[in-house]
C-alpha cells in the first residue's frame, strides 16, 4: 500500500500552525509548543518522503518540494508573524511568470 504523503500538507499554512496555539481562538488559552511539535512531526514524514525518493521507491519529486516548501513558508510566517510586528508578504515567493522556466 502507498502512503499518500501530499495529503498530509494539503492546505498546509502558517494559519494552521496558529490555530494550533490556540485552539479555542486568539482569546483563548496558548499552547505553544504545539505547533513545534506539529512540524516536528512533519519533518519526520518529510524525512521518510526523501529517505523514499532517494531509494527509487518513489518518484513524486514535484509533490515532495511543495510539501517541503509549503512548511518552510508556514514555519517562516509563524515565526515571524506577531501583533505590532512587520507586514510580511504571504507568500515570500515570487510571483510565477508565464513562460519563465
Amino acid at each position: 500500500m502507498s502512503i499518500n504523503y501530499s495529503d498530509r500538507f494539503e492546505g498546509f499554512t502558517s494559519d494552521t500552525l496558529f490555530a494550533l496555539e490556540y485552539p479555542d481562538g486568539e482569546g483563548g488559552s496558548a499552547n505553544g509548543d504545539a505547533p513545534q511539535e506539529y512540524v516536528e512531526q512533519l519533518l519526520v514524514v518529510l524525512a521518510d518522503w526523501r529517505q523514499r525518493l532517494l531509494d527509487g521507491s518513489r518518484t513524486d519529486t514535484d509533490s515532495y518540494q511543495a510539501a517541503l516548501d509549503a512548511v518552510r513558508e508556514a514555519w517562516l510566517q509563524y515565526s515571524f508573524r506577531w501583533e505590532g510586528g512587520p507586514s510580511l508578504p504571504y507568500p515570500f515567493d515570487l510571483p510565477q511568470r508565464a513562460g519563465a522556466s
